[in-house]
C-alpha cells in the first residue's frame, strides 16, 4: 500500500499546480464518496435539500473503492478529478478518509467538511490507527453527540471546536414513526417469510483494511439457525464494502443486499453485531442487541475501541457462539434496558429528527458567512 501511495502522490503532483490555477467557484459544493457510486444516505438527503435552493453548483465524485488492479486504476483517475474539483469548490463534503485532501493542501477559500459515513465510531479509525498517510487539512467534521468530539478531533486532526454536533441526517427517518411503519409493511410484503416470525438480524462490520482486502466475520450460521428454532428467522446483512459475500446463497439465512440496514431495522426484533457503528443507529428503535465478538481481545488491541465493550456496550457481549442462544433469552432484561438508555444518552444529543435541517444551516453559514 505504501508503494501505491507513493505512485499516486507522484501522479497527482503533476496535476496539482494546474488545479491551483483554477478559480474557486463561490457557489460550488462538491460531494466526494469512496463508499457509494451513487448518491446515498446522508449525501442524498443533503444534496436533494441543497438542489431545491437553486443557489448552488453541485458536483459529485461518487466512487466505490474496489481492492483490485483495475479498481486501483479507476481510483487513480477519480483522484485526479477530485484534485481539480477540490481546488475549485467553495465547500467539499467527504464521507470517508480522503487521500487527495490530506496530501495536497487546499486554498484558503476552500473548506472541507467531513460527514463520516456512520452515525459514530465504536472502533478506532482515521489517525488513531496505523495508516499510509496522515489525515489532515479538514476544516469541519459533523458529530452525533459531544461524546464523539474528542474521537473525531483525533481521527481527523481537527481542533475539537471544529467538530460540530448537528446529529446525522440519515438517522432522522429512524425517529419518524410513519417511516418505520411504512417500511415495515413494505418489507413484510416483499419478504412474506418474515410474517409471524421473531426477526434476528446479524450485521457485522468488515475485517481487513482499505487498499488490501475486505473480509467477512466468521460465524457458523447453520448452527445459529438451528439454535434459534422455528419461531425465529435470521436475516444476514453484509457490510456495504463486502462485494461477494460467502453467505449470499446460504440456505440458513435470509440474505438481503438491496436494502439499507436502517430499513431492515424496521422489521428486526433483535440485532446481533460486533464493532459496527450501526449499534448507534439501532438505539433509535430501543430494542435489544448482542455483540458477538470472539476476537474482542485482538480487536481491542488493533485497531482499538472507543468504548469498554464489556461494561459499556448496550447489550450482552458474547465471545463464544455457543452462548448466543442464552444471550438472546436475557437480551431485553432490565439491566440491558438500562445499558441501552445510558448508551443512547452518551451517543445522541438530538432525537428530534431534524439533523438534516441543522446540517443544511451549517452549510449555508459556511457558503455565505455573515
Amino acid at each position: 500500500m505504501k508503494l501505491k501511495s507513493i505512485i499516486l502522490t507522484a501522479l497527482l503532483a503533476i496535476f496539482y499546480p494546474f488545479a491551483l490555477l483554477q478559480r474557486v467557484h463561490s457557489r460550488r459544493i462538491t460531494f466526494i464518496s469512496l463508499e457509494h457510486d451513487h448518491l446515498s444516505k446522508d449525501f442524498k438527503l443533503i444534496y436533494d435539500q441543497l438542489e431545491t435552493k437553486e443557489d448552488y453548483d453541485l458536483q459529485t465524485v461518487l466512487f466505490k473503492l474496489e481492492p483490485s488492479f483495475w479498481g486501483n486504476i479507476k481510483y487513480g483517475l477519480a483522484c485526479i478529478r477530485q484534485l481539480f474539483l477540490i481546488q475549485s469548490s467553495r465547500l467539499v463534503i467527504l464521507d470517508f478518509n480522503n487521500f487527495v485532501v490530506s496530501k495536497f493542501p487546499h486554498k484558503s477559500q476552500v473548506k472541507v467538511l467531513q460527514l463520516w459515513h456512520a452515525t459514530g465510531a465504536l472502533k478506532k479509525f482515521g489517525n488513531e490507527v496505523e495508516r499510509d498517510y496522515v489525515i489532515q487539512h479538514y476544516d469541519y467534521a459533523l458529530a452525533n453527540s459531544a461524546f464523539f468530539k474528542t474521537i473525531y478531533s483525533q481521527a481527523f486532526n481537527l481542533p475539537e471546536d471544529q467538530v460540530v454536533v448537528t446529529g446525522i441526517p440519515d438517522n432522522d427517518k429512524n425517529f419518524d414513526a410513519n417511516f418505520t411503519r411504512q417500511t415495515k409493511l413494505r418489507l413484510l410484503k416483499k419478504y412474506p417469510q418474515l410474517v409471524g416470525k421473531k426477526v434476528v438480524t446479524y450485521a457485522p462490520t468488515f475485517r481487513g483494511r482499505f487498499g488490501t482486502q475486505f473480509n467477512e466475520a466468521e460465524i457458523d450460521l447453520k448452527y445459529l439457525r438451528q439454535e434459534l428454532g422455528n419461531d425465529y428467522i435470521l436475516i444476514y446483512k453484509a457490510h456495504p464494502l463486502i462485494s461477494n459475500s460467502v453467505y449470499a446463497n446460504d440456505p440458513n439465512v435470509l440474505f438481503i443486499k438491496d436494502e439499507l440496514i436502517s430499513n431492515i431495522f424496521c422489521v428486526t426484533d433483535l440485532l446481533i453485531t460486533d464493532y459496527s457503528a450501526i449499534t448507534i443507529d439501532w438505539m433509535a428503535f430501543d430494542k435489544p442487541t448482542i455483540a458477538y465478538v470472539p476476537d474482542l481481545d485482538k480487536y481491542a488491541r488493533k485497531p482499538g475501541l472507543n468504548i469498554d465493550y464489556e461494561s459499556e456496550f448496550p447489550g450482552v457481549v458474547v465471545r463464544d457462539q455457543s452462548q448466543l442462544t442464552g444471550a438472546i433469552e436475557v437480551a431485553d432484561s432490565d439491566l440491558n434496558k438500562q445499558k441501552r438508555r445510558q448508551f443512547t444518552d452518551k451517543v445522541y444529543q438530538f432525537t428530534d429528527g431534524k439533523s438534516t435541517k441543522r446540517v443544511i444551516e451549517l452549510i449555508d453559514s459556511i457558503m455565505f458567512p455573515i
